[in-house]
């Protein structure tokens, strides 16, 4: 449970290597007392919470092979088997089922995400069926599959809307709760690759504003910032001080994590390039020498920053923008 604090201060190492730890013990007590520590057992609620730790810990850290691991670990385990046995858990333990998918979108696995196959019964499997819909329909926009994009937006809607939604659980959050953040994101990035961009930054913020209203729990209910994919569209389209300033929030929330820190440095380097002023950055309100030289100063720490969150070893993925929806 000290993860918590090591994921709050920004320690993804630690929020990983201790959670690992805890899985471990708690699987061998799993094989051992299943009385005890099985599926049907209060315990095994804490043995979700620590995978799911786990995997939240990862994904901000940029740390994917441990990340896919322990979720695919859990899968073995949270299947639709499962399930078709036991439906009375789907209320709190189905919600779990899906970590892989929020694995493939951070790390942008576009392809991978469109070979995954849907559960059979899709009401049954309700989250990680539009889990699932909603991943595909990420990768498609990505891909430059507007169509198709639009399909899988449609499919997972009804899912969104599907009565059993507002009864299931990940934690503290209803999912139907955190489904209706994934609707105005997904068509974000939609009306992106459409070239509607004004249309795209109005629901990407729409969707920052519902996960931000999300009830509070460790790990948030959407794992992933939005602000994420927010500020690295902005900053392709040259809107860079709307773009730092979405950086600088996420780092309040989510300090010392890669992705904004990358996003963050990328910022303050287009706007020495191109000679524009930060606005949002406390000292330079104008482009003096003096100012531009604070400037460099931070890019620096902020790139000491990053290169000790990447001394983890499972820090394995090059991060070279903010968010894979993001061209590099």
């Amino acid at each position: 449970m000290p993860t918590h604090i090591d994921a709050l201060i920004g320690d993804y190492d630690s929020c990983v290597r201790y959670n690992l730890d805890a899985i471990n013990t708690d699987m061998n007590q799993f094989r051992q007392n299943p009385d005890s520590a099985g599926v049907t057992s209060f315990y095994f609620g804490y043995i979700m919470h620590n995978f799911h730790m786990l995997v939240y810990g990862a994904i901000l850290g940029g740390m994917e092979r441990i990340g896919m691991e322990n979720a695919t670990r859990l899968n073995e385990v949270l299947n639709e088997d499962l399930f078709e046995k036991h439906p009375e858990l789907t209320p709190y333990a189905e919600s779990y089922s899906a970590l892989e998918v929020h694995i493939l979108v951070r790390f942008g696995k576009w392809k991978a995400i469109l070979e995954i196959p849907l559960p059979f019964d899709q009401e049954l499997m309700l989250f990680r069926a539009a889990s699932i819909h909603f991943a595909k329909g990420l990768a498609h926009a990505a891909l430059g599959d507007v169509e198709n994009a639009k399909k899988e937006a449609a499919i997972f809607e009804k899912l969104a809307s599907h009565p059993s939604a507002h009864e299931r659980l990940l934690h503290n959050n209803i999912i139907s709760v955190i489904f209706h953040v994934d609707i105005p994101m997904l068509r974000g990035e939609i009306a992106y690759r459409e070239k509607k961009y004004d249309k795209a930054f109005e629901l990407l913020r729409k969707a920052i504003s519902l996960q931000d209203s999300l009830k509070y729990d460790e790990p948030w209910g959407k794992m992933q910032p939005i602000r994420h994919a927010l500020g690295g569209l902005l900053l392709e389209q040259g809107r860079h001080e709307e773009s730092e300033s979405v950086f600088r929030e996420d780092l309040k929330r989510h300090p010392k994590n890669p992705w904004a820190l990358r996003g963050l440095i990328d910022c303050l380097k287009k706007q020495l390039s191109t000679s524009t002023s930060c606005k949002t950055h406390s000292c330079c309100e104008s482009n003096t020498s003096g100012n531009r030289i604070l400037v460099r100063n931070e890019i620096e720490e902020l790139q000491d920053a990053l290169q000790i969150q990447r001394e983890s070893e499972w820090a394995d993925f090059d991060i070279s923008v903010s968010c894979a929806c993001c061209k590099s």
